[in-house]
């Protein structure tokens, strides 16, 4: 009898365990089926409170809360915030349409560093079969390798600009295995940011700008990011930028 009880006490003791871990869980996701009801009706802004609530907590990138949440910041003018769930969203899932979209919002205010180009194309298909892309390149890379080195065993002559072109094609190869590490984009959140050519508040200013812009961000000094703005090398404060 005893023995009953105290297995009745332990599967009650991980029942109440596991209520626990559980039941956050189970109350975000009947506030988002609530978010969802409210978008439904058109209350928007009840629905986006929820929504960014959830988006800020949980820090879950789904991809069709980014899009609700990028409609309904486009809906207020927010432009900013629209483009910047956008960009979130073309991290999980990159397409044309979607960088053509983000391209003609951009345009439409004003606003640099959505222009969809040959490099925006490159980038989609990178995110898209970046898992497989540099395992087919380097397994070609490995084959002509091999072969180049059967041939020299066997005496067969070379040409030295075929060596190059597997020199470049390696560095080259090395260099596309970096980009994740290396590339990383951020949007300016503030109405007056100042571009500067150093990473402090007494360094030159380069530029005033305006909030919305996208930079593409190579390096971080203590509280300021190294970004890309009108072809040349500046810093902005790390505050004053959403990072995608």
């Amino acid at each position: 009898m005893q023995a009953s009880r105290n297995k009745y006490m332990i599967f009650m003791g991980l029942v109440g365990v596991l209520f626990q871990f559980l039941s956050p869980a189970v109350a975000q996701e009947n506030r988002l089926k609530s978010a969802d009801s409210l978008f439904t009706i058109g209350r928007y802004s009840e629905a986006k409170s929820i929504y960014q609530n959830y988006f800020q907590n949980e820090k879950k990138y789904n991809p069709n809360l980014l899009m609700k949440l990028a409609f309904l910041s486009e809906k207020a003018n927010d432009y900013t915030q629209s483009l910047y769930y956008l960009s979130c969203l073309a991290q999980l899932e990159p397409s044309v349409a979607l960088l053509e979209k983000m391209s003609t919002i951009a345009s439409a205010n004003g606003l640099k560093g959505y222009e969809f180009d040959d490099y925006s194309y490159f980038i989609i298909l990178y995110r898209r079969y970046g898992e497989v892309l540099p395992i087919l390149l380097l397994t070609l890379g490995v084959y002509v390798f091999v072969v180049m080195l059967i041939k020299i065993r066997s005496g067969e002559y070379i040409y030295r600009r075929h060596k190059w072109a597997m020199v470049i094609y390696l560095i080259a190869l090395l260099g596309l295995l970096n980009v994740p590490a290396n590339y990383s984009t951020g949007i300016i959140s503030n109405s007056s940011t100042y571009l500067r050519s150093f990473p402090s508040s007494a360094a030159p200013i380069v530029e005033k700008v305006s909030k919305g812009h996208k930079l593409t961000i190579i390096g971080a000094r203590d509280h300021w990011n190294l970004v890309f703005w009108g072809g040349e090398l500046v810093y902005v404060r790390q505050a004053d930028l959403l990072l995608v």
